[in-house]
């Protein structure tokens, strides 16, 4: 009898010591699922409902890919900006002259793999009201018209029309500042080799229309970006950042011994987000009559605990 005590003890013990390295080759985690969302409210700079203004027009992006630089927790309102709990940083570099962010060190989201984890035991605990995230890069198609081809151009064939819309692939870089080496677009590569502050991107067109090759790139730079921040008046970001900011409708709490993953949505809102100044009011982007983009930014973070 007192073997078999023993012999159970003993079993005990090892299934206790085998349940314990489970869990360290499992730690709880913060997994954090963003959701780049066309519906979601569209936002200002100050985090108020935005209308399209007048002269302009927007569209909904096919989004492929998000860059993130940084994601950060805030406890409340009055948190400063460089006062949060970092979840995560990418590196920087001075290979472009001056401190930027290193394009390729940053956190690429996709569609198909769009969830971030770390263990919890690597975060502070506590309770955060506030997300906020510095949104480093944004890959998606748009649809934008010809117009305007045929004008002084021989190879335009004659008698046909050049209202055709088209897909055309951006890359848009949103931070302070970039080192980019080199980015994809959607079959051709754009070598860089320098800083590109915020607002640069590049636009690849693919396509025949009635014989006319329309294949390039093209680069430029959008002169605005929307920051939504609706705690701008008592924690306001670095201007020329993209560090989007939304608040949780129940705030999140990190216990000091977590025992279990805690889950956390982002919805980013996308809702037309690639804004254009719409000369002759017709609701189609027509970079070939002139007509410039004005803004690439987000409009709008919405966390929630689930």
């Amino acid at each position: 009898m007192r073997k078999l005590s023993f012999f159970l003890l003993a079993c005990l013990l090892i299934f206790s010591c085998n349940s314990e390295d489970g869990n360290n080759d499992n730690p709880p985690k913060l997994n954090i699922t963003f959701i780049m969302d066309t519906s979601a409210d569209r936002l200002d700079n100050l985090g108020d409902p935005a209308v399209m203004p007048v002269g302009n027009a927007g569209q909904h992006p096919d989004f492929h890919v998000l860059g993130l630089h940084f994601i950060g927790l805030y406890p409340d309102q009055f948190t400063p900006y460089d006062g949060g709990s970092m979840v995560f940083l990418s590196p920087t570099t001075e290979a472009g002259g001056i401190a930027a962010i290193d394009f390729e060190q940053e956190l690429f989201i996709t569609p198909d793999n769009n969830t971030f984890s770390v263990p919890l035991s690597q975060l502070e605990s506590g309770t955060f009201e506030y997300f906020r995230s510095s949104i480093g890069y944004q890959k998606y198609d748009i649809f934008y018209n010809l117009g305007g081809a045929s004008n002084n151009n021989p190879d335009w064939p004659q008698g046909i029309s050049d209202d055709v819309d088209v897909e055309g692939t951006v890359a848009s870089f949103l931070g302070y500042n970039t080192y980019i080496e080199s980015y994809n677009l959607k079959n051709e590569t754009v070598s860089v080799f320098e800083n590109k502050v915020q607002g640069y991107f590049g636009l690849e067109s693919n396509g025949t229309v009635s014989g006319y090759n329309f294949n390039n790139v093209s680069e430029g730079d959008a002169p605005q970006t929307t920051v939504p921040n609706p705690i701008d008046a008592t924690s306001p970001v670095p201007a020329g950042s993209c560090v989007v900011t939304g608040r949780f409708p129940q705030a999140l709490v990190i216990p000091e011994n977590p025992t279990e993953d805690i889950n956390i949505q982002v919805v980013i809102s996308i809702n037309n987000s690639f804004e254009w100044e719409d000369y002759n009011g017709n609701n189609k982007y027509e970079p070939l009559l002139g007509e410039q983009v004005v803004d690439m930014g987000t409009r709008g973070v919405f966390p929630s605990v689930q």
